[in-house]
């Protein structure tokens, strides 16, 4: 059997053998445009078969990993926005602790003293861009007794030891802050005002867990403790504050737009972001089918008993509202590393199904065009393979001849344009190197002449101030012999007065040149504007510019860092010249604010209050331009560092980053008010320098994690 099959198959072997021979002789016999086409033909058809089956696969692969990665990331955003709000909340906290007179109030048990801080209890869920609301605020002594609670005066006296942030902070001594689960009756303690926040109905959902309360009957709560220790380092007390999240939407709502920008597909939302006390929804930005937050539904069994039950991340789909939803929940812990919570986001699905099949249908498409136009391309390109290959031998002929300057038109379309770079690249190599020495050289010698210049102005100060010295006493000298109708000592004093000008002009450009001692010494804002001013007013870029100053003549002095304040300030005023382009007005504006009886309404901004919490007065710096404005949706990030406006090549976006940071270790305030089209204004606050005021010295700054 297996010989006749032997036989069988020998002539359809030695047939096709034949006709392989064959058909490689025919291409052998055809001209090199031919055979082109047909191996075009050829490598194109097996090129696309095997691009569509491996493209379908590696965009399924790269659709689901980049979904994966998309959700990861986003579960990871929204930690942060939420770990941010917290760390906010303890910031803000530990900012009032120390610029409210908290340890005379103690000592004293003077209550009214605190009166000022019932104006940081919100009274809804907004929240301003620089601080997080305080739903509760507390003030307790060294035992957890509260002392004071602007949020709920009438109600001290109680002890709040139960509350493991306040219990830690009282026993370590040091800042602590977590999100805990308190009840219900303690929180309307603590602010009456929450009570509607608190009562949530629970709604079951299909497949949620089984909860057998109506009702929560408990709060999550973002709490911070921050010590109150006197100058001798003894513990008084504590501050503590808190945010209760049920019904405050302001994280999920950033994390939202953060994470989303609140892009809609289809009309759908593009994701959304949930808190979960426990199983339960209590802040959400996901909406019921008749347009409610979702507030109170129950997460569904197999994500609780992964999240909260096993501690880990939870990744898959899920049905939201009316579409597929690829969701991410991960787990809230307390300070005791309890479980009490979920953070939850999903990204809509729906997108990135449409985005896979519709890049398949592309590539399908793509493929399909490539072989049917192949054919005419084939002929195309091989005639101009040949027409390049005879204009290249008339280039080398060109070069062979000793025209350098030769240049091969480049010829995208035949392919050859690798092959033309490089000889259009041979030929100039010669003329491109002379470019580039001149140019190093001049650099070399710009870079030179720099050293040079900073090595004579160090130098020449210094040398100058010798013989100016000489210059000073002996003229001194003879000025002193000589008697006071003598007509020469006129001329002698005109010399002292000149050297002394010289002097004055070298101790200045000494001082511009050396590194700032950093020292904080008290002194009047003005004089630092004015020093700034003058350095930048004479310039070409300020040439074209109206400067107007309005400074108080009885501000207060500050105190801090003469060189940094000046720096924060020459920032300022080349930011507004460059807004400005050369054409416009610049305005720089001081005025002292005091912390007085009825001056509450004339503050307007959050900062100057926190700031005259520090202190009884405070120098408030606006600076204004007529330039082109920052867009609105610049300003939150416009601190940031490496962030810019500027044109690419123009700024590195730090210098606003630095002198916020700055203006934050003078215990002050910068902020910016600025509209497209009608320019930008910067306030800046201070703390005035108070002569009989106490400073903290670097034990106690250390130990309460100040600076």
């Amino acid at each position: 059997m297996r010989k006749g099959t032997e036989l069988l198959l020998t002539p359809f072997y030695f047939g096709m053998m034949e006709l392989l021979k064959k058909f490689f002789n025919r291409i052998t016999m055809v001209n090199l445009q031919s055979r082109l086409v047909l191996g075009f033909l050829i490598a194109t058809c097996l090129t696309g078969l095997v691009a569509t089956v491996v493209g379908i696969r590696i965009i399924n692969e790269n659709t689901i990993a980049e979904v994966q990665r998309k959700v990861q990331q986003d579960i990871n955003t929204a930690r942060l926005v939420f770990d941010y709000n917290m760390a906010s909340l303890k910031s803000q906290i530990q900012c009032v602790a120390l610029r409210t007179p908290l340890k005379e109030t103690i000592q004293s048990r003077n209550i009214d003293a605190l009166e000022n801080l019932r104006g940081l209890i919100r009274d809804d869920t907004a929240t301003s861009e620089d601080c997080v609301g305080l739903d509760m605020l507390a003030v307790v002594d060294t035992e957890g007794t509260v002392l004071y609670r602007p949020s709920n005066p009438g109600a001290r006296g109680d002890n709040i030891m139960w509350d493991v942030v306040v219990k830690k902070c009282l026993d370590e001594g040091v800042p602590q802050s977590s999100v805990e689960l308190i009840p219900a009756e303690v929180i309307k303690r603590e602010n009456p005002g929450l009570s509607s926040r608190i009562e949530i109905p629970i709604v079951k959902t299909p497949q949620s867990i089984t909860i057998s309360e109506k009702q929560l009957s408990k709060g999550l709560v973002m709490r911070a403790a921050y010590p109150i220790i006197d100058d001798e380092l003894n513990l008084l007390g504590a501050l503590v504050g808190g945010t209760l999240i049920n019904k405050d939407y302001t994280i999920v709502d950033k994390i939202k737009e953060t994470v989303y920008h609140d892009e809609k597909y289809r009309n759908l939302d593009m994701g959304f972001a949930t808190i979960f006390q426990g199983g339960v929804r209590v802040s959400t930005n996901v909406m019921t089918e008749n347009n409610q937050r979702a507030i109170g539904t129950i997460v569904s069994k197999e994500v609780y008993e992964r999240v909260i039950g096993e501690g880990k991340e939870w990744i898959g789909r899920a049905f939201v509202v009316n579409d597929w939803y690829i969701s991410s929940y991960a787990p809230i812990y307390d300070i005791n590393d309890t479980i009490i919570g979920m953070l939850y986001t999903g990204i809509l699905e729906a997108k990135y199904r449409d985005m896979k099949q519709f890049t398949v249908l592309i590539f399908l498409g793509i493929t399909t065009l490539g072989m049917i136009v192949a054919f005419g391309i084939s002929f195309f390109l091989g005639h101009t393979i040949i027409e390049r290959i005879r204009i290249l031998k008339k280039a080398t002929e060109k070069i062979a001849s000793g025209d350098l300057n030769y240049q091969l038109p480049r010829d995208r379309f035949s392919g050859f344009d690798i092959l033309d770079d490089a000889f259009n690249n041979m030929a100039k190599s010669l003329k491109d190197r002379d470019d580039r020495l001149q140019r190093v050289f001049k650099q070399l010698t710009r870079t030179e002449r720099l050293a040079a210049l900073g090595q004579i102005a160090a130098g020449v100060a210094h040398e100058i101030n010798n013989p100016l010295g000489g210059i000073l006493l002996y003229s001194s000298l003879v000025a002193e012999e000589l008697p006071e109708e003598n007509t020469t000592r006129g001329n002698i004093e005109k010399i002292i007065y000149q050297a002394n000008r010289c002097k004055e002009i070298v101790r200045n450009l000494l001082d511009f040149a050396r590194t700032p001692a950093g020292d904080m010494m008290p002194f009047n804002i003005n004089n630092i504007i004015l020093t700034a001013l003058n350095l930048v007013k004479d310039q070409s870029m300020f040439l074209g510019i109206s400067i107007e100053t309005d400074l108080a003549e009885d501000i207060p002095d500050v105190k801090g860092d003469r060189s940094r304040l000046e720096q924060v300030f020459l920032n300022l005023f080349i930011n507004a010249a460059d807004a400005m382009g050369g054409k416009g007005k610049m305005t720089i504006a001081t005025e002292a604010l005091s912390r007085q009886p009825g001056d509450s309404e004339d503050v307007v901004f959050h900062d100057e209050k926190i700031c005259l919490l520090t202190s009884p007065k405070t120098v408030k710096v606006i600076i204004s331009d007529t330039g082109k404005g920052i867009d609105q949706a610049y300003l939150p990030h416009i601190f940031e560092p490496f962030f810019t406006t500027k044109d690419p090549g123009q700024g590195t976006g730090l210098g606003l980053s630095i002198a916020y940071g700055i203006i934050q270790r003078h215990s002050g305030f910068i902020d910016v008010e600025s509209e497209p089209g009608k320019g930008t204004t910067f306030i800046i606050s201070l703390p005035a320098y108070i002569v009989e005021g106490i400073p903290i010295d670097d034990e106690r700054k250390e130990i309460m994690g100040i600076g």
